[in-house]
């Protein structure tokens, strides 16, 4: 999965470097070998809890330690790997070109949301409302996240203070691999819009 960000970076006209984290060997090895430098992380930033505000932050400062400078950091999360390159340079046109500390991916779906407050549902809306007649409802969904260099690395911030919404499509976004199913739903995906990916 990590192989399938760094070709989608590579391919991408603006993108300046393709950096990869870690403190494992073999990561190390498939991240060379599919193009992106790697940046060694350091122990206290290797595990379960570690903050990945911190590790994409370490990364940047490394990677402007070897001189290259840059005006956002992207964040490709290996879990979500169908990533049109063309939506992917329009997600950072819209980023260089409009107001922003950073741009995040939502996905737009009908649902109709709501909490389980002691064993019971309790809606965001009124029951019996059509979702045709219901405003839209948007998500985080891990796709793409783009961060000013500042705001990233002075104020540790993913997001800052104005964050664009940047609306995916579908069935990209449906793609986000946690689970072993989640691969195997991905692979079915993958069969459908793999002359879409240009890569």
């Amino acid at each position: 999965m990590l192989a399938w960000s760094a070709a989608l970076a590579g391919k991408c006209a603006k993108v300046v470097r393709c950096v990869v984290s870690t403190e494992d060997a073999q990561v190390a090895s498939v991240a060379r070998a599919s193009g992106a430098h790697v940046v060694d992380r350091p122990v206290e930033l290797a595990s379960d809890e570690s903050s990945i505000i911190e590790v994409i932050a370490h990364a940047a400062e490394a990677t402007q330690r070897d001189g290259v400078w840059f005006d956002g950091v992207m964040l490709l999360q290996p879990t979500n790997p169908l990533r049109p390159v063309a939506m992917v340079e329009q997600a950072i046109d819209r980023f260089l070109s409009e107001p922003c500390d950073a741009l995040m991916a939502v996905s737009r779906r009908p649902y109709k949301l709501g909490k389980v407050v002691d064993g019971c549902f309790v809606p965001d809306y009124a029951f019996g409302a059509q979702s045709r007649h219901m405003g839209p409802v948007f998500f985080e969904n891990g796709w793409l996240y783009l961060t000013k260099t500042d705001v990233l690395v002075r104020r540790r911030s993913l997001t800052g203070d104005r964050v664009l919404a940047f609306e995916t499509e579908r069935p990209f976004d449906e793609v986000d691999i946690d689970e072993p199913i989640d691969l195997v739903v991905g692979e079915a995906i993958l069969q459908a819009v793999r002359g879409r990916l240009a890569y």
